[in-house]
């Protein structure tokens, strides 16, 4: 490329970094256009010229440096999902029931300063904080949306986080291996702490949170809780970790006071008022490992968590145990994982308001067996299918539910 070709670069890339990328584009493919035409550029390095810039404009909305679009758009990200679901179920007391369901999430990330972001998402569904779904029925009805979540993040220090507002996911809160207790739906409202920090293979974290549950205008004594999380994750070599952490739980205002809004209405009550409280503790551990077996998969890793009441002395413990295998995260064509989870969830281990509403209804006093296959269809989209074996402990409420989904993420 001559000193005209690389003069004229130079030219092209200011233009297009100093002023407005829309308005200008077509401009340059114009002007390298009518270039290549008289001679002064060829074909190969006119097309060169395009792509850097390309590229340049790119890096500097990127790195939130750009002139050409404005500095609240290049600090803020879009992000969604649609997920489509066909759902069959099977209670033993009840008919068969059928349905066509999907779940249409979308959330914004804007960044306030180098320290300070704010997340908000709306998503489709009710009120019901263990279902974002929707089901298509009433002659076309105009469905609804949500706000799901809104919340500041402060990144106080390299190794201390803060969040406040109605927090997206428990597991942006802390470390879980499964959805035992905390339904994947479920964004708890209050404030979180996480602290983290890394020495050599081994790093150190604590989380912990005060989260509200109820406001009740009628007395002083509302309803809520703090959780505390220590734990780690040591990585053995660049393949294989070992995470664990131990949440210990403490609600206030709950014996004595009604089901929580939500209930499952499993836990044992006296006059219609909760008997216990459920001040638990609840140990997770994953083992994980990348390329095992010679690389016959490119990941497995078996997990568990196990939770008990000591405020109850009986019908007070909970467990569940997994194991996983194929890709670590299915994000594009012919990745693939399979799942399976088996879970006990005692009738007084832990609130009834809070775990998979997909196992039993969300309830406690049950057993589940849990069978995931994702497949991916393509770039950030995956077939997944999910199926439920669950009954009560005591055995009398055997209920089947399969799910397909179709997920395609933007």
């Amino acid at each position: 490329m001559g000193k005209m070709s690389r003069f004229l670069l130079s030219v092209v890339v200011f233009l297009v970094v100093s002023f407005s990328s829309v308005s200008f584009a077509g401009e340059i493919d114009i002007l390298v256009e009518k270039l290549i035409a008289k001679g002064i550029l060829t074909p190969v390095e006119g097309q060169v010229i395009l792509e850097e810039t390309k590229q340049e404009v790119t890096k500097k909305i990127a790195q939130g440096k750009s002139y050409a679009v404005p500095e609240w758009v290049q600090n803020t990200k879009l992000k969604g999902d649609l997920r489509l679901r066909y759902q069959w179920e099977d209670p033993t007391d009840a008919i068969d029931r059928s349905r066509e369901r999907y779940r249409l999430r979308l959330g914004v990330e804007s960044k306030i300063n180098d320290n300070m972001k704010v997340h908000a998402g709306i998503a489709s569904g009710s009120n019901d904080p263990r279902s974002t779904n929707e089901t298509l029925d009433d002659t076309f009805e105009t469905k609804g949306a949500m706000l799901d979540y809104a919340y500041a993040e402060w990144l106080a220090a390299p190794w201390a986080t803060v969040k406040a507002g109605k927090i997206q996911g428990v597991k942006n809160c802390l470390f879980t291996t499964s959805d035992l207790l905390w339904d994947g739906d479920i964004n708890p409202e209050g404030v979180s702490l996480l602290l983290n920090k890394k020495i050599g293979n081994l790093e150190l974290f604590a989380n912990a949170g005060y989260w509200i549950l109820d406001e009740w205008s009628a007395s002083a004594h509302d309803p809520s809780m703090y959780v505390i999380q220590p734990g780690f994750k040591y990585k053995f070599n660049g393949n294989t970790h070992l995470k664990a952490g131990v949440a210990c739980y403490n609600f206030e205002n709950i014996v004595g006071n009604s089901q929580l809004e939500h209930s499952s209405a499993t836990n044992t009550t006296t006059g219609g008022k909760l008997k216990y409280s459920y001040n638990s503790i609840n140990p997770n551990i994953e083992f994980g490992m990348k390329q095992p077996l010679n690389g016959l998969v490119p990941y497995a890793a078996i997990f568990g968590e196990y939770v008990v009441n000591p405020d109850r002395s009986e019908a007070n413990e909970g467990y569940l145990c997994g194991v996983k295998f194929g890709a670590e995260k299915v994000k594009k064509l012919h990745d693939w994982q399979f799942k399976y989870m088996y879970r006990e969830l005692e009738k007084d281990a832990w609130l009834d308001t809070f775990p998979d509403s997909d196992a039993m209804g969300g309830g406690t006093d049950i057993k589940c067996h849990e069978l995931v296959l994702a497949y991916g269809l393509g770039k950030n989209t995956a077939l997944g299918l999910d199926y439920y074996y669950g009954d009560s402990i005591g055995g009398v409420e055997a209920h089947h539910i399969f799910q397909v989904d179709w997920t395609l993420k933007f």
